[in-house]
């Protein structure tokens, strides 16, 4: 189901869901009809901690608002994923699929998006999503096959790991995902500097230099990333000249959001406040001339930012859980792919790298409100761990167990 998860991930309209789905039913029969489950240590515990925790930061807001439902189910993933985690700390799944998934997914997501270029004269491919969505699961995917070449022997199996690195950047490149284009370069020079041992000093100014090099190559080869990169600096420059009418693009209309959520926090600094809240205050806020009147065009007065929503939405406790969702596994994979070798160094560095595009993705938009994008890091992340956890019975060498 790992497999099918990634592998069906962009070129399908939610078939990757039905893998979650699936696995979460397995999960819920196993805490009720095994007996014999495996025994939990600490950071199992703490991770299970995590899941929970994110979701009972919606609680608030949720009873506020009249039990609306839409609150559930920002969260409600996670909490889902802990009988998953559960069931693969009991049954891992092989590493080599999940590696093999990614794969499959990233050649899948770069067939769909050539289409929608090239056939259908899309000039920002979306497949089955939103572009946006579709940009940061293809830049997530990338980095899920890339660390392929260091955890396979194989060389055919490295090619193709290759392969779909090369497939999820292109795909990434055409749907003109600003902060996706932008989360590639820390990300590679974040797994160049983990394997900086093992590259070699020649070697790793080499990659440093292509990294360096990849958005200015990009820029002058793909139209769509000279395009969007142009906008993004007239939208800066726009906001900065003080001019209401110009100041409304899309990063000028972020910054005021984002602006307009630190008064919600202001307001509710522990629990934040609801949708309702927020919408009224924001039209105070334009009323006082604080923010630009676009900023009641956002529904929600939606944050467009992981980091902000949560701080306006649900206030420190809501910060507190994202930070833990990001920062507990994000720490687990570090430590492991810093103190081990080989296959689970790999596996442990596929991990860092997936964390750290979310945490990266979510400072201009977020990522984690959407049915597909949360749950595919939940499921990811849990799975990841698993193996890590349980390295023998997950066809993994050269590594110890996640303590």
């Amino acid at each position: 189901m790992v497999f099918l998860s990634l592998a069906l991930l962009l070129a399908t309209p939610g078939v990757s869901v039905a893998a979650f789905a699936i696995l979460l039913l397995v999960g819920v029969l196993f805490m009720f009809r095994v007996k014999n489950k495996p025994e939990l240590t600490f950071t199992d515990k703490l991770l299970i901690v995590t899941l929970l925790f994110i979701f009972l930061t919606v609680l608030p807001p949720f009873v506020s608002d009249g039990f609306r439902g839409r609150y559930l189910d920002l969260t409600l993933r996670y909490l889902l994923a802990i009988p998953v985690l559960l069931l693969l700390l009991n049954t891992p799944p092989k590493a080599g699929w999940l590696f093999g998934g990614a794969n499959v997914g990233a050649v899948g997501a770069l067939l769909l998006a050539l289409y929608q270029y090239f056939y259908l004269g899309m000039s920002r491919v979306d497949g089955f999503l939103y572009s946006i969505n579709f940009g940061y699961l293809a830049c997530a995917l990338a980095f899920l096959c890339l660390p392929g070449i260091w955890f396979f022997d194989n060389n055919l199996k490295r090619a193709f790991s290759l392969v779909g690195f090369v497939s999820a950047l292109i795909a990434m490149l055409l749907t003109g995902t600003k902060g996706a284009y932008i989360a590639v370069p820390p990300l590679l020079a974040i797994m160049l500097f983990i394997y900086r041992k093992e590259i070699g000093g020649k070697l790793l100014l080499a990659c440093l230099a292509a990294t360096v090099s990849l958005p200015v190559a990009s820029y002058v080869a793909i139209p769509q990333v000279e395009q969007r990169f142009h906008v993004l600096i007239s939208d800066i420059v726009n906001y900065e000249s003080a001019n209401q009418e110009a100041a409304y693009t899309s990063a000028g209309l972020r910054l005021e959001l984002w602006k307009a959520a630190i008064s919600a926090f202001k307001q509710s600094p522990v629990y934040g406040l609801n949708y309702n809240q927020r919408e009224a205050l924001n039209a105070d806020l334009v009323e006082e001339g604080i923010v630009i009147p676009q900023v009641l065009t956002v529904s929600r007065g939606h944050a467009h930012s992981e980091y902000f929503e949560a701080l306006a939405g649900r206030g420190a406790l809501g910060l507190m859980a994202l930070l833990m969702l990001f920062l507990v596994p994000g720490v687990i994979f570090l430590r492991k792919a810093v103190q081990s070798e080989g296959q689970t160094k790999a596996l442990a560095v596929t991990g860092v790298a997936f964390v750290g595009g979310f945490m990266i993705y979510g400072i201009s938009e977020a990522p984690l409100q959407g049915n597909v994008m949360s749950s595919c890091y939940a499921l990811t992340v849990v799975a990841i761990y698993a193996m890590l956890r349980r390295p023998e019975e997950s066809g993994i060498t050269a590594g110890e167990r996640v303590p």
